[in-house]
């Protein structure tokens, strides 16, 4: 009884090198790297390879540390296979020589551990193998069935496991609740009946005379009916079926049935990732093409953590469809054959299926996993056939299919397309009618794309007519063509030069794979790195042109952070960095940045945001309650976005792809479950330990490296962590012993390291006394409390204590620590609903010190209306006040219990924001700066909120988005549309982009069609008119008129004591009408719309309010917290004419920042 995979070690010879020579070849690449001489010193320590140790070849099963003959060799391995914490030789010698001097007994030398580790190896079996591709591309990859295996083996991931599909009634959180594991995939072959309440789908069976005869209709039973397997009604199916049955049912076993012999046989569904990642820790890139895969049986909480990523394969030289096509292979051969595998649940032996589920990965990957030409083509979609020429983007029905989903593609009609442009390649002109194909279709496959140009070029080679010469037949070329493609094919089909994903839905038993379908819209690069990226990029770019960036920073600095969990909000370098953030960055600003611009940018720009931060907070559910209704509102949220993007930058849904995947969001939900499931955050984190690998190697052959160095890593995880392997010695499948076993459970920080972390979480209601600095005294009398005056107004009873406390912190339920002075969400019991509070005092009592007793709260309110302009939530703080209590141990709370919320009815931490916007918080003040620590005598402005009860619910918060939802009333669920009228702002945009088309054509001004008069349409994101060339002037005529026009005049005035700047109103009478449209939805009294509206020539500055003079004018350096001056008056500012303002955001980050240089606008 030999383990299924377990002959792939005989493929490759390792050989045993010397110690002196292993040391070597395997730091020459790191010596070389950091510019050290090899002098043979070993910088300057004395590291000796021979420590004298005890090494045992063979190790007994019963021994407390096996198979390690010690437990130094077992801690040693340990400490050494630690992922994120990888160790060269050199540093493991070192190592080792400094427990020897320390005394430590029984230190083995690192030869005696490799020794030690290759042998295990052995034992636990290599699933490394080498491939060799059609291009002679030389890699190695880890066999997918030694990694499932261990999966089932190993009671970390086993009993965590959800062995079938299951029906999430109205709502889903798990990928096994996605429609493609319900009712899509090939039924899991097995089912154990009594395990649990398990259900089957077939048709009901009738005997009679004339055979078996099969219902039409499906039913859906439970599988603890089931009384007989197949094998005893053997022997009454010899009748057989009815002719009208057979198309249904055939009386012969599952084919399963024979290899499985007798085992439980389970489907496991695999999450596979492909992404290209650099080898090296430095900025020069070295191109690596990486294979990661998931076992989607695992819930989604355990598909988030390290330990469940599995490497697969990984070269710098192959393909990625080269790689592709040894995982294909691996899987084929898993299905075909089964692999044998010991579940540690049921301590039986079992058959495991792999199956593809889905392949994650960003944009570019995923289009090539398709064969598709990618992001750039005129058919842009992976998933359907939306798209074409430009002019018909542009037409009213191209941009209307923009916002739908297209006819989908097949993987049939991609592989027919490839199949046509071999057939093409053949032919005279075979370059130009591939190209036309190409861009007609969208179809590139790259897997044979290298076949198909050297075809190309023969042919042209062929046909080309020398001087003197006829020119060959045309039967000729196609004849030595279609020979020349049979050599290159090498005894292979043409189907197996293709993209071998194109063939997994419907050529391989047990896969099911629809290569197009089952490439899901990845949220990182689609959401966060794209349409969020291309709003801020705009954003930023109105307000440098508006002068309001510094006004932007001290804004954001001023914000609310708590209950946000959002620790990315560093104001100054988000400002700073602008055109270089990264994903998480995106996703904190797309929370709060309604907060920060109400009045800065045009109202569209703002409708853009508010629904991005409604979009984000669906897009990021991690549990959806009722599944139908949360794809209405996901699709509702979608389309009024991409019609908000219409109305500020028409063109960006045409030329920026990312705006159309969102369409097919709500279906991948409904196929796989939340998008969490299939976002590849997880996958990018794990690039780390990947380059790690690749550093810490002598990079002569990287491929082989890696596999070797995550094979050993897992087997010391996987043995560490108690998983079971076949020992062919014993002749059974084994543990490790038992002290290696228990090691980890006493050693929490080992586990850290092998990527196994221990969460700690806070009990509720525990709390932190306020130290005495802090509160004045060590603790308070009853009498002097606040809650004792809620006692009294609720006439209840006064506390046996006298004395208590003054607490700062309180750990509510979902164990989130909340700072005194900040809000929740709370269960109130009086009334039985959640309401949203303040704390207003925190109480801990003398006799426990650390669990909280009483906590006052100040109750907040709802508004009749959401806000007229962010369409949030108002909130009123009233004066009426509730007593949370503590845990119930004093004997007279047993009366009052019934009037007392408790501590765990505080739920969790709520973002709430001051209504800046309605009370006009327009003072700033100053804060102190800290740095190292340490606070200093620098400062910076920060706004002064005005005294007002009134706040804003952040329901663009994605923490707690369950609770916040909980918490609001009925009749503001729903967030009124910001396009009423999509039908008239998409012809609108049309006619804009046509106008546009034929300005170009007639190198002129915009042209404004018959129907095109209202300029107040104008795009947000371009609205300025492109003026025409001027003429040849002197340089002396530009210079003087330049002078004249930096001379304008800015006068101050005092407004309350500070200084205004007033500008007088310019005589240019050519602005846009969109400013006296947007002047209603500004509610600031100063707001004036010539800031965001660049007048056609230099004109004065716009009006800006009194307070702008007082925004301190930043001279920001790369040191965080650094300011050159504090605050400066406002200076005198020129608007310049430029180009339209819209310019597309480049796809890559830059790193550019500064004043001079934005890298979102490029001068035309």
């Amino acid at each position: 009884m030999d383990f299924v995979h377990g002959p792939f070690q005989g493929e490759i010879d390792y050989g045993q090198p010397e110690p002196e020579d292993a040391y070597h070849e395997t730091n020459v690449a790191l010596k070389d790297k950091i510019g050290i001489q090899d002098d043979g010193s070993d910088f300057g320590i004395e590291l000796l390879d021979e420590i004298p140790a005890t090494y045992t070849p063979t190790v007994k099963l019963g021994s407390p540390y096996y198979p390690w003959p010690s437990k130094a060799h077992f801690l040693t391995s340990l400490l050494f296979s630690s992922a994120r914490l990888p160790f060269s030789d050199t540093q493991k010698k070192a190592a080792l020589s400094w427990a020897k001097e320390l005394g430590a007994c029984d230190v083995p030398s690192l030869w005696s551990v490799k020794q030690s580790n290759n042998r295990i190896s052995e034992l636990v079996r290599n699933p490394m193998r080498k491939v060799t591709s059609a291009s002679s591309n030389i890699f190695y990859i880890n066999d997918i069935g030694h990694a499932i295996a261990k999966d089932y083996a190993n009671p970390l991931t086993r009993f965590s496991m959800l062995d079938y599909p299951e029906d999430g009634g109205a709502g889903m959180s798990q990928v096994c609740n996605g429609q493609k594991m319900l009712l899509e995939m090939p039924s899991p072959p097995a089912a154990r009946v009594g395990e649990k309440e398990l259900y089957a789908m077939g048709r009901a069976v009738q005997y009679t005379d004339a055979g078996f005869i099969a219902s039409d209709e499906q039913e859906v039973v439970p599988v603890s009916i089931f009384r007989r397997s197949f094998e005893d009604i053997t022997d009454e199916l010899a009748c057989g079926v009815t002719p009208s049955s057979e198309k249904y049912l055939k009386l012969i076993p599952h084919p399963l049935r024979e290899k499985a012999k007798g085992r439980m046989v389970y489907s496991v569904p695999l999450i596979i990732f492909m992404d290209d990642v650099s080898g090296n820790i430095s900025k020069q890139w070295n191109k690596h093409h990486a294979i990661y895969m998931s076992n989607a049986n695992l819930p989604r909480e355990m598909l988030e953590k390290e330990f469940c990523v599995q490497f697969v394969t990984s070269s710098p030289h192959a393909a990625p469809m080269e790689l592709m096509h040894s995982m294909q292979e691996s899987i084929s051969k898993a299905a075909d054959s089964g692999i044998i595998a010991w579940d540690c649940k049921f301590d039986e032996e079992v058959m495991l299926v792999p199956q593809g589920l889905f392949l994650a990965g960003d944009n570019p990957m995923q289009a090539e996993e398709c064969s598709h030409a990618g992001l750039n083509c005129n058919y842009f979609c992976r998933t359907c056939h939306v798209g074409g020429m430009k002019e018909y983007k542009e037409s009213e029905a191209g941009y209307n299919s923009i916002f739908m989903e297209g006819n989908p593609r097949t993987p049939e009609d991609t592989m027919a397309q490839v199949c046509q442009q071999f057939d093409t390649a053949l032919c005279s002109g075979a370059a130009g009618k591939i190209a036309a194909a190409t861009t007609s279709t969208g179809i590139r496959d790259s897997a044979s794309s290298s076949l198909i140009n050297a075809l190309v070029e023969l042919g042209k080679k062929l046909r080309k007519r020398e001087a003197g010469q006829l020119a060959s037949a045309e039967s000729e070329v196609h004849a030595a063509l279609e020979k020349q493609l049979e050599d290159m094919l090498q005894g292979r089909t043409l189907q197996d030069a293709i993209n071998p994903l194109l063939g997994m839905d419907y050529c391989i038993p047990y896969i099911g794979l629809n290569i197009h379908m089952d490439t899901p819209t990845e949220i990182l690069h689609t959401v966060l790195l794209g349409i969020v990226k291309y709003f801020w990029g705009q954003t930023v770019f109105l307000l440098e042109k508006a002068k309001l960036l510094n006004l932007f920073q001290t804004r954001l600095d001023s914000l609310e952070q708590d209950g946000l969990n959002a620790p990315s909000l560093n104001a100054e370098y988000i400002c700073h960095y602008k055109g270089g953030l990264i994903g998480k960055h995106f996703k904190s600003l797309a929370q709060i940045m309604p907060f920060v611009i109400y009045d800065l940018v045009p109202k569209s720009v703002l409708d853009g945001w508010t629904t991005i931060g409604e979009l984000v907070v669906l897009i990021w559910h991690t549990k959806i309650n009722d599944t139908e209704s949360y794809l209405v509102s996901l699709t509702r949220t979608i389309n009024d976005f991409l019609n908000v993007t219409a109305q500020c930058a028409p063109s960006i849904l045409i030329s920026k792809p990312k705006f159309h995947f969102l369409v097919h969001l709500p279906a991948y939900i409904h196929h796989f479950g939340p998008t969490i499931v299939f976002s590849t955050e997880r996958y990018e984190s794990f690039n780390h330990v990947f380059r790690l690998t690749c550093i810490y190697s002598n990079q002569r052959a990287p491929s082989r490296d890696t596999c070797a160095t995550f094979t050993h890593n897992d087997t010391v995880k996987h043995i560490a962590t108690g998983g079971y392997w076949y020992d062919t010695n014993v002749g059974g499948w084994v543990q490790g012993g038992t002290l290696v076993v228990a090691y980890l459970d006493d050693h929490p920080e080992q586990g850290r390291l092998l990527g196994i972390p221990r969460e700690s979480l806070a009990d509720p209601g525990a709390g932190k006394i306020l130290a005495p600095k802090t509160s004045g005294h060590e603790f308070s009398p009853w009498e002097d409390t606040r809650c004792v005056e809620i006692f009294k107004r609720d006439s209840l009873q006064r506390p046996s204590h006298s004395h208590y406390y003054q607490g700062g912190s309180v750990v509510t339920s979902e164990h989130e620590n909340v700072q005194l002075g900040r809000h929740i969400i709370f269960q109130d019991t009086v009334e039985n609903k959640t309401r949203v509070g303040r704390i207003h005092e925190i109480l801990i009592s003398t006799a426990t010190q650390h669990s909280v007793t009483f906590v006052a709260l100040q109750i907040f309110s709802f508004m009749p209306a959401r806000h007229h302009l962010l369409h949030l939530l108002c909130l009123c703080l009233e004066n009426e006040e509730r007593v949370v209590m503590g845990t119930v141990t004093l004997p007279f709370l047993v009366f009052i219990l019934h009037e007392l919320n408790t501590l765990q009815d505080i739920i969790c931490a709520v973002n709430l924001q001051h209504n800046c916007l309605n009370t006009k918080c327009t003072h700033l003040s100053m804060k102190h700066l800290w740095q190292e620590c340490i606070q200093t005598d620098r400062t910076t402005s920060i706004v002064e909120h005005q005294p007002s009860p009134e706040y804003l619910l952040n329901t663009f918060s994605i923490h707690n988005y369950q609770h916040i939802h909980s918490v609001l009333p009925e009749f503001l669920h729903e967030t009124p549309l910001r396009v009423a009228d999509p039908s008239t702002i998409r012809k609108t945009a049309v006619q804009q982009m046509q106008g546009k088309r034929l300005a170009k054509k007639s190198g002129g001004e915009v042209v404004n069609l018959p129907h095109d008069e209202d300029h107040s349409a104008r795009p947000a994101f371009n609205h300025a008119k492109k003026q025409p060339k001027a003429k040849a002037t002197s340089k002396k005529r530009r210079k003087s008129t330049s002078a004249e026009k930096q001379q304008q005049p800015v006068q101050a005035a005092t407004w309350n004591g500070r200084a205004e700047t007033t500008v007088p109103q310019p005589a240019v009478q050519s602005m846009l009408s969109t400013e006296n449209n947007l002047q209603h939805h500004l509610p600031h009294p100063h707001y004036h719309p010539r800031m965001f509206a660049p007048p056609p020539i230099f004109a004065s500055p716009p009006q800006m309010p009194p307070w702008m003079s007082q925004v301190p004018t930043f001279a920001t350096s790369s040191s965080h917290g650094h300011y050159t001056s504090i605050i400066r008056s406002a200076p005198s500012i020129q608007v310049p004419t430029c180009d339209s303002l819209y310019h597309p955001a480049p796809e890559t980050d830059s790193r550019q920042s500064g004043s001079r240089y934005h890298p979102y606008y490029h001068p035309p």
